[in-house]
This record gives C-alpha cells, structure tokens and sequence, in this order.
C-alpha cells in the first residue's frame, strides 16, 4: 500500500472546503432541532478533517533524511554520558 501524502491531503482539503460550506449553508436555514443536530455534525466533522490535515502536513514535513550537525545539546549530553562511563 502506497500512501502518497499529499494526495490524501489533498483529498482532505476538499472534503473540509465540502462540509464547510454546507455547514454555512445550513446555518442561515436552521429552524429545526433535527437541522441544529444535523449542524453540529457537520461542525464535529470539520473540525476531525482540520485536525487530520494538521497532523498529515506535520508527517510530511518529518519525512526525509535529516541533514546538517546534530544540536549542540545532544552532542554535550553524548559527551557527559561518555565521561561517566570513563
């Protein structure tokens, strides 16, 4: 199974836009308790789609090899850790 990541966010940001505009349409119609439930819904499900693209453009951005030094910070605890072990 082949996961291409940015077409899954792509499919994502479409589904969100989808269910955005219907829960703005369905805003200016409400008048029912069953149409407020049918909103809120909707709400809950935009929200999960956001949350979603969050996290799949947060997993695109880690993916790769890293380049560059390692930070100051784990080379000094590497270097007490070898220290001790001495």
């Amino acid at each position: 199974m082949n996961l291409d990541i940015a077409s899954i966010l792509d499919q994502l940001r479409r589904e969100h836009e989808q269910v955005a505009n219907a829960a703005s349409a369905l805003k200016n119609l409400t008048s029912s308790r069953a149409e407020e439930k049918v909103l809120e819904t909707l709400v809950q499900k935009q929200h999960l789609i956001e949350d979603a693209v969050v996290a799949l453009e947060n997993l695109a951005r880690a993916q790769g090899k890293r380049r560059g030094r390692r930070p100051a910070w784990i080379n000094e605890v590497t270097e007490s850790r070898a220290r001790r072990k001495s």
